[in-house]
């Protein structure tokens, strides 16, 4: 496939438009030019060393061929990492060191030591420690008051994670994974990609800064779990096995794997979360049918929130939010080495942005793609490549399993007990690099009397990713 190569000042124009709104700019593009076009040369004389719009190609793909290429062979595309990058030598350099961005032995090792703790069997087992802490927490929720909705699924989805996977929920965890959250938004902030510059007053700086704090507070944290492995909590199994080489893990590797790590188990749950409720809050009938499957099988009551993952609408409903409003809607890859994109040659260091939110939408495996329709999941069976929430091939998300059924846990949890009234008829959105709602979400929760879910038109930016109440 040839692709469409824009250069000059109409790639620095198309490029700032990606950088400000990436999932409209890239629809605007494939409508224009079709799923394979290249930015380059934007200021060709100036060799950057973090933009990917000056100098570096930026390729932008839609569509399962190109995810199936491109996944499908990591060591020559490189994934990139959760966290912002840094300086050499730098606290943010060794956070952006994390599982997305190894390969080869590195990756098979640290890879290895992660899938037994997210075995299907131990994630099963998980279940009902997740149904008590999702009923215990969304009990505690407030209810007649305004509250952001989007904070609350936050806070229930990172509790969650720390609980079952990093040995338990502590404050000391929590202030780790909070700091983490923040400096993963702080990675697509464009002031931070356009102007890399390592002062105090500089948000570039700030990040460089941030860094340095949540650095120290891992390994203090580490610090604790040292001579004491415990095979459930995968900080533990870092801090305690030794590295592909042999040797004792440094400070490098514990602050680069538990960084990423903690981001990757906690973040994406909290966007399908935050949406899928969305979605459900301007889809009466859909919610309907959920709340009756919910009554069916669950019976209202907690103890039977174990049962969650195996509900075949719930699974639909999740599975349908994650292919409108994916988690992660872009996922980047660099080449290792002068290489080829669908035949067509692309040099070293090229950044492709695989566009995981409009593969979801191609005609020829969803119909009506931008309305939420669960009962499609009825019908067809897409591959990981055309369906790539989870990524695909050897660097496919080893949480997925865990991720989805803590989601839909907590989403009967909440449903289960509450009635939802959106109290802010707009919503806007972010992509940094999950997709979160731009200025959180404000409800009001009831307790649940049985009555039919009601809808409120939303207004705001979310409206140009998916169809909702007219």
């Amino acid at each position: 496939m040839t692709p469409v190569r824009w250069t000059g000042t109409t790639a620095l124009r198309w490029g700032w438009r990606f950088a400000r709104e990436p999932l409209v700019t890239t629809r605007r593009i494939f409508e224009t030019a079709g799923p394979f076009v290249i930015l380059a040369q934007g200021l060709p004389v100036i060799r950057p060393t973090r933009a990917v719009m000056l100098g570096v190609p930026l390729a932008l793909t839609a569509g399962s061929p190109f995810h199936q290429e491109l996944l499908s062979n990591p060591a020559i595309w490189r994934g990139a990492s959760l966290l912002p990058g840094g300086p050499r030598d730098s606290a943010a350099r060794r956070m952006s060191a994390g599982l997305t961005r190894l390969t080869g032995d590195r990756h098979v090792h640290y890879r290895r030591l992660l899938l037994q703790p997210l075995h299907r069997a131990n994630v099963h087992a998980m279940a009902e420690k997740m149904a008590h802490r999702a009923a215990a927490e969304t009990a505690a929720w407030p209810l007649e008051q305004d509250i952001d909705l989007s904070e609350y699924a936050r806070r229930l989805m990172r509790d969650i994670a720390l609980e079952l996977l990093f040995g338990g929920c502590s404050e000391q965890s929590r202030a780790i994974a909070d700091r983490v959250g923040r400096l993963m938004e702080r990675k697509w902030e464009s002031s931070v990609i356009a102007f890399p510059v390592n002062l105090p007053v500089t948000p570039y700086g700030r990040v460089v800064r941030d860094a340095e704090i949540l650095e120290r507070l891992i390994l203090q944290w580490a610090a604790k779990k040292r001579g004491d492995l415990d095979e459930s909590d995968l900080a533990s199994i870092i801090v305690n096995t030794s590295d592909p080489d042999g040797n004792p893990p440094d400070d490098a590797v514990i602050v680069g794997q538990l960084g990423s790590l903690i981001a990757a188990a906690s973040e994406a749950s909290h966007s399908v979360l935050i949406w899928t409720l969305v979605l459900l809050l301007q889809n009466p009938r859909v919610a309907a049918v959920l709340l009756d499957e919910l009554r069916d099988k669950l019976g209202g009551q907690s103890p039977a929130l174990v049962k969650a993952g195996e509900l075949p609408y719930l699974d639909a409903v999740v599975k349908e939010s994650m292919r409108v409003l994916p988690p992660v809607p872009m996922q980047i890859r660099v080449a290792q080495s002068d290489t080829t994109i669908a035949g067509h040659e692309v040099p070293k260091g090229t950044r492709v942005m695989l566009n995981t939110f409009l593969t979801n939408r191609m005609a020829d495996v969803y119909r009506d793609a931008d309305s939420f329709q669960p009962e499609r999941w009825f019908e067809i069976a897409p591959s990981a490549f055309q369906f790539p929430v989870f990524s695909g091939g050897p660097f496919s998300c080893p949480g997925s399993l865990f991720g989805s059924t803590a989601v839909k846990i907590a989403l009967a949890a909440i449903l289960s007990r509450c009635s939802v009234d959106l109290l802010a008829a707009r919503i806007d959105y972010r992509v940094q690099p999950t997709l979160r709602p731009r200025n959180g979400i404000a409800v009001r929760l009831r307790l649940r009397d049985g009555g039919a879910p009601k809808a409120t038109r939303i207004t705001g930016t979310i409206n140009a990713l998916v169809q909702l109440l007219q």
